[in-house]
């Protein structure tokens, strides 16, 4: 029992020392032909960054030429190690015998990597070294970002040109982005492989393969250049969808580049019109001309308007059709919408404008309110009479709840000026409001003086004349 306790204790003294032993020859293969020694072999980055290691390689042995590789382990399989010369990857390295060369080894690790500590084995020849990388944060399940410039021959920053991004080229886009005014897109993916097609109009397209982005890590793609085309237009319809009551036409406005190296001359067109439509092309919005084509030189920019006439009795709903523009490289057509839509419209009306009455008296008048619109019924409709200071006026009755299109209702409007008014002529204003507009008239309202004090007058006048006849003829004899 004893004797069995003292092997036992004598083997656990010496498996320290076996463990340690292989271990220190893999650490550098101090007995091999080639060491290797590193000052800072573990490194803490984010997941999805570049840990560079620096190795020094010391060649004991006779031979120069060296091959380098890598090993990964579990959990680092999908990283990418690579030595590298400044931007140069390299596979192999001659180092004279006794001597030394700096070697550097990039390893670029998964975005998605778990948190955690990871082994890589570097080998150049027979000497290797265990590397550590430590991952202090990953970025599983975020997206990444890819920024892109595009530019032109000229190194001028093209702006709205598309960048088609495709994770499949037999696929639909993965996403469809346009360069802003300084001629970059900037735009969240999933983490993947790209490719990038980029195109604009007057310009010969670009692509760019095999753009890696990672979950969590901005990805810049670079700069790609496009060439300009001798023939090419570029065509902006400023809305592609015109909303217009019934019975007005829609008139769409659209301006027309040149962006070619060359004149051209486009033809104007029209297809797919509804029944019964027409659709012309204007110089001006208010212009009654036609433009069946029109030539630009090179750079040159126009705004043209395209109206869209429906047919007589054209009812309310959605119409499509397309604007077809043709140049020297081809075809354009885009597709426009006018939406014709009902509308509100309040007519007010009377038999007269112009009324009279006496100091004390009254006036009262017919109001006729009808809904001459087509979206729908006029609602809350109520009255306001504005009258001199000290008239009295009423409306009856004073408010319509609704009144629906072609439908008509009659008001009757009293207004009364004081008894001591001046007779003169004086304005009354009804104003209809509704919760869809308001309309207001205007009335004339004539007061004129009693009737029994213009046949006083009379009197009075008669009988001065009286008195004059009668003392004149008094006196005449005398």
């Amino acid at each position: 029992m004893e004797k069995g306790l003292a092997v036992l204790c004598t083997a656990l003294m010496l498996l320290p020392l076996l463990v340690a032993a292989p271990a220190a020859a893999l650490d550098n293969q101090a007995d091999g032909k080639v060491s290797i020694h590193c000052d800072f072999p573990g490194q803490v980055i984010e997941a999805g960054e570049t840990a560079t290691f620096t190795l020094s390689v010391t060649n004991n042995g006779k031979t120069d030429q060296m091959k380098m590789w890598t090993e990964s382990f579990a959990g680092c399989r999908d990283w990418e190690m690579r030595y590298v010369d400044g931007k140069t990857e390299v596979n192999k390295v001659s180092i004279s015998p006794g001597g030394s060369k700096s070697v550097t080894l990039e390893v670029e690790t998964a975005a998605d990597t778990s948190i955690g500590d990871y082994p890589v084995k570097a080998r150049i020849g027979d000497g290797s070294i265990w590397l550590h990388v430590g991952i202090s944060k990953t970025h599983t399940g975020e997206l990444g970002t890819l920024e892109l410039t595009v530019t032109d021959k000229d190194g001028e920053k093209v702006k709205g040109a598309t960048v088609l991004i495709y994770e499949d080229k037999h696929a639909e886009p993965s996403d469809k982005v346009m360069t802003t005014a300084d001629g970059k897109i900037s735009t969240g993916l999933p983490q993947g492989i790209y490719d990038l097609v980029i195109e604009k109009a007057g310009y010969k397209g670009a692509e760019k393969k095999d753009v890696k982005v990672k979950c969590g890590i901005t990805t810049d793609a670079g700069t790609v250049m496009l060439e300009k085309s001798p023939y090419a237009a570029e065509v902006n319809i400023k809305s592609p969808t015109i909303t217009s009551p019934v019975g007005r036409n829609a008139i769409f406005e659209l301006g027309l580049k040149n962006a070619g190296t060359g004149d051209d001359t486009y033809t104007l067109s029209t297809k797919d019109l509804p029944e019964g439509w027409y659709a012309r092309y204007k110089e001006s919005a208010t212009a009654s001309g036609d433009l069946s084509e029109i030539f630009l030189r090179a750079g040159e920019e126009k705004t043209l308007y395209l109206e869209a006439i429906p047919p007589y009795g054209s009812g309310t709903g959605d119409y499509t059709f397309q604007a077809f523009i043709g140049s020297s490289a081809g075809e354009y057509s885009d597709e426009l919408t006018a939406k014709l839509r009902g509308s509100y419209e309040m007519r007010v009306s009377a038999d007269r404008y112009r009324y009279e009455t006496d100091m004390g008296g009254t006036v009262s008048f017919d109001l006729k309110v009808r809904n001459a619109g087509t979206a729908g019924a006029l609602t809350g409709i109520g009255f306001e009479v504005m009258a001199p200071q000290g008239w009295s006026a009423t409306v009856t009755p004073a408010n319509i709840t609704s009144l629906q299109p072609g439908d008509r209702e009659t008001v009757k409007v009293t207004v009364a000026p004081p008894s001591n008014i001046v007779a003169s002529d004086y304005k009354v204003s009804v104003k209809v409001i509704s919760d869809q507009g308001e309309q207001e008239e205007e009335f004339r309202i004539v007061v004129k003086e009693q009737s029994f004090a213009a046949i006083l007058g009379i009197l009075l006048l008669v009988g001065i004349a009286g008195g004059v006849w009668y003392y004149f003829r008094k006196y005449q004899r005398r």
